[in-house]
């Protein structure tokens, strides 16, 4: 499984909680081009607010790795006579950064205490695992560090007051890296007598 399916997770979270139909969310993977994407989508129109961006560090944290039986010999979740599907998987940690663009202080603000909220009251994300039609979950938990940042006197601001940014950071320290190898059963025949000595 890979680190996509936890960059569309937090996206839709995200997405769930603006009701503001003029707010404009950019994914991680469009958040890395920001001012590009932005221009692209406006014909180079000047760039309307408020907008979120979420991006995520370029670097990921295994929290083990070496070898271990979840690496290798994971949990069985679906098994027939000929076939096993099972679930290996590497703990990791993703940090996220999430910026709140917005005209003015005041809605800067406001949008700032509802995500603080939202991620402290309700973390759960819910991954599902698409491998092999399995449709099993994972629920990993968002985790709000306690430093926020008023980035506005960022350097792409033309005259102070243009606009406000808000800068948030989330880490999910309970995210895994997951593998679904299907495995071919051994059948010992009926016929076979076994004896056991002592």
């Amino acid at each position: 499984m890979s680190v996509r399916y936890y960059d569309e997770a937090i996206y839709n979270k995200i997405k769930s909680w603006v009701l503001d139909e003029r707010m404009k969310i950019l994914k991680p993977d469009e958040s890395s081009r920001l001012f590009q994407t932005i221009s692209d989508m406006t014909n180079d129109k000047p760039i309307s607010l408020p907008l979120i961006s979420i991006s995520r560090e370029t670097s990921l944290r295994l929290n083990h790795s070496n070898k271990r039986p979840l690496t290798f010999d994971g949990l069985m979740v679906q098994a027939t006579e000929e076939k096993s599907h099972q679930i290996n998987a590497i703990p990791m940690t993703i940090n996220y950064q999430i910026d709140i663009y917005t005209k003015k202080f005041e809605e800067g603000d406001e949008y700032l205490r509802n995500f603080v909220f939202n991620i402290t009251n309700h973390p759960p994300l819910i991954i599902e695992i698409p491998y092999n039609n399995l449709k099993y979950t994972h629920r990993c938990n968002m985790r709000l560090s306690p430093e926020i940042k008023d980035n506005s006197d960022i350097p792409n601001r033309l005259f102070s007051g243009q606009f406000t940014r808000w800068t948030i950071y989330v880490t999910i320290d309970d995210a895994y890296l997951f593998s679904a190898p299907i495995e071919t059963n051994v059948k010992i025949d009926d016929d076979v007598d076994v004896e056991v000595s002592f």
